[in-house]
C-alpha cells in the first residue's frame, strides 16, 4: 500500500495530472498540426521565447529560493519581494513595444512586430506561474499544481484551435497560450490563498532575506537568463536568419510534441527532488539517494520513447501532424541523443541552487552553450545544410549534459 504523502505518492500525483496535461495537446495536435504552417509556428515560438526570457528574471528569481527556509515569515518575504519585483519588470516591459520594428528586422524574416504588444499580458502571466508554483510546491499542493497544468493545457489546445478556425494565424498560436496560462494562474492563486499572510511580511525582513539569498537576482537570474537566451531566443534566431523560418517551426514542432512527451514525467519527478533534496540538505543527509531515484525514474520512461524515435521519428510525426512535418521527425533522429541526456538531466538540476554552487552552473552553462552555437553557426559558414549543421550541434550538447550530469552527482556525494 502507498503511503499518502510519501515521494511515490506524491509523484503519482503530478504525474497523473502531468500525464494527462501534457496528453490534451498531444491528442489536438494533428488538428493544429494541419491548421498551423512551419512559419507560423516559428513566429510564435520566437514570441515566445522573448517573453520567456524577460519573464524568468521578473521575479529576481527570488522564487527559487521560497522553498529553501524553514521559517513560513522567511518565505512569505521572498514571496513579497518577487512580487513586487514581477510589477516593475511588467510596466518595464511595455518599453518592447516601441522597439517593435527593430526586433522584427532583427530577425529579418521573424513576422513579429504585430504581436510585440503582447509581451506586457504574457510576461506577468508566466512570472506569476513561476512563484505561484514555487508557493504550491513548499506547501505540498500536489494535487493543486496537477489541476492547473491540466487546465492550462486544455485551455491552450481548445482556444488555439479556435483561433485558428478563424485564421487568426500566429496570433492564434500566441493568444491561445496566453489564455491557457491566465486560467492556471487563477487556479493557483485560489489554492494558495489560504496559505498566503502577508502580515508576515515586512520591510526589514524583505531585505534580510533579500541579502541572504541575494545570489538568486545575482548568479541564479543571470543563470536562467542564459539558459533561455542561448537555449531558444539565440538558437531560435540563428536557425531563423542562417537557414530559414520554415526550418525553425519545422525544429519547434520536434521539440514542442517530443518534449511534451518525457516532460509529465521529468517535471514530476524534479518538483519532487527538489523539495525532497533541500529538506535533507538542510537536515545534513545524505541528498544521492533522491538523485539517483530521480534518474532511474525518469530513465525508466524516456528509454523507451527514444527507441521509438530512432527508428520511426519520420514516419511518426507525418502520420500524426501531416505531411509538411515529416522533416521533425527527421530533426528528432538528429536531436534524441541530447534530448535524452537532457531529460535525464533536468528533474536534478535544482542541484546547485541547493548546494549553492550557481557561480560554477552559470559558467558551466554560459561555456556550453557558447560552444554549440558556435558550432551551429560554422556548420551554415563552411557550407552545411541544417541538418548535417545541427549533427554537430547535437554532439556538443550531449557533450554538455553529461558534465553536468556528472557534476550534479558529484555535489550530491559533497558534504557541502
Amino acid at each position: 500500500m502507498i503511503k499518502k504523502g510519501s515521494y511515490t505518492s506524491n509523484f503519482l500525483v503530478l504525474f497523473s495530472g502531468s500525464s494527462f496535461g501534457q496528453l490534451v495537446p498531444l491528442l489536438f495536435a494533428p488538428i493544429i498540426g494541419r491548421m498551423f504552417d512551419e512559419e507560423e509556428m516559428a513566429v510564435m515560438a520566437n514570441f515566445l521565447a522573448l517573453a520567456s526570457i524577460i519573464a524568468i528574471i521578473a521575479a529576481g528569481r527570488y522564487e527559487r529560493a521560497i522553498v529553501l527556509p524553514a521559517d513560513k515569515s522567511r518565505a512569505m518575504n521572498l514571496f513579497a519581494i518577487a512580487t513586487r519585483i514581477i510589477l516593475i519588470i511588467t510596466i518595464l516591459s511595455v518599453i518592447v513595444y516601441f522597439f517593435r520594428h527593430q526586433i522584427d528586422a532583427f530577425y529579418e524574416e521573424g513576422k513579429m512586430a504585430d504581436f510585440i504588444y503582447l509581451i506586457v499580458v504574457a510576461v506577468p502571466l508566466y512570472a506569476f506561474t513561476n512563484l505561484f508554483t514555487e508557493w504550491l510546491i513548499r506547501e505540498k499542493k500536489f494535487k493543486a499544481l496537477t489541476y492547473a497544468g491540466i487546465a492550462r493545457s486544455a485551455f491552450v489546445s481548445l482556444f488555439t484551435i479556435l483561433f485558428g478556425y478563424f485564421s487568426f494565424g500566429p496570433a492564434g498560436l500566441i493568444l491561445g497560450t496566453i489564455v491557457g496560462l491566465f486560467v492556471a494562474l487563477i487556479m493557483m492563486y485560489i489554492a494558495s490563498r489560504k496559505s498566503l499572510d502577508f502580515s508576515l511580511a515586512s520591510k526589514s525582513g524583505m531585505l534580510e532575506v533579500a541579502k541572504e539569498y541575494k545570489d538568486f537576482p545575482l548568479i541564479n537570474s543571470a543563470h536562467a537568463f542564459t539558459d533561455l537566451l542561448f537555449g531558444q531566443v539565440i538558437l531560435y534566431f540563428v536557425i531563423t536568419r542562417q537557414f530559414g523560418l520554415a526550418e525553425l517551426g519545422l525544429f519547434v514542432m520536434m521539440s514542442r510534441y517530443l518534449g511534451a512527451s518525457m516532460k509529465a514525467v521529468g517535471s514530476s519527478v524534479g518538483q519532487l527532488y527538489y523539495r525532497e533534496a533541500s529538506e535533507r540538505f538542510s537536515a545534513g543527509e545524505n541528498v544521492a539517494p533522491s538523485f539517483f531515484r530521480s534518474v532511474r525514474l525518469v530513465s525508466f520512461f524516456a528509454v523507451p520513447v527514444c527507441l521509438i524515435v530512432l527508428v520511426f521519428g519520420p514516419e511518426i510525426f507525418e502520420l500524426y501532424l501531416g505531411e509538411d512535418y515529416k522533416r521533425s521527425g527527421e530533426i528528432a533522429q538528429i536531436m534524441i541523443i541530447p534530448l535524452f541526456i537532457n531529460f535525464v538531466v533536468s528533474p536534478v538540476s535544482g542541484t546547485p541552487i541547493i548546494y549553492r554552487k550557481q557561480r560554477l552552473a552559470f559558467a558551466l552553462s554560459l561555456a556550453g552553450y557558447i560552444t554549440g552555437i558556435s558550432v551551429l553557426l560554422l556548420g551554415d559558414y563552411y557550407g552545411y545544410d541544417f541538418y548535417n549543421s545541427l549533427k554537430f550541434y547535437a554532439a556538443v550538447q550531449s557533450v554538455y549534459y553529461l558534465v553536468l550530469f556528472f557534476w550534479y552527482l558529484k555535489l550530491t556525494r559533497s558534504k557541502s
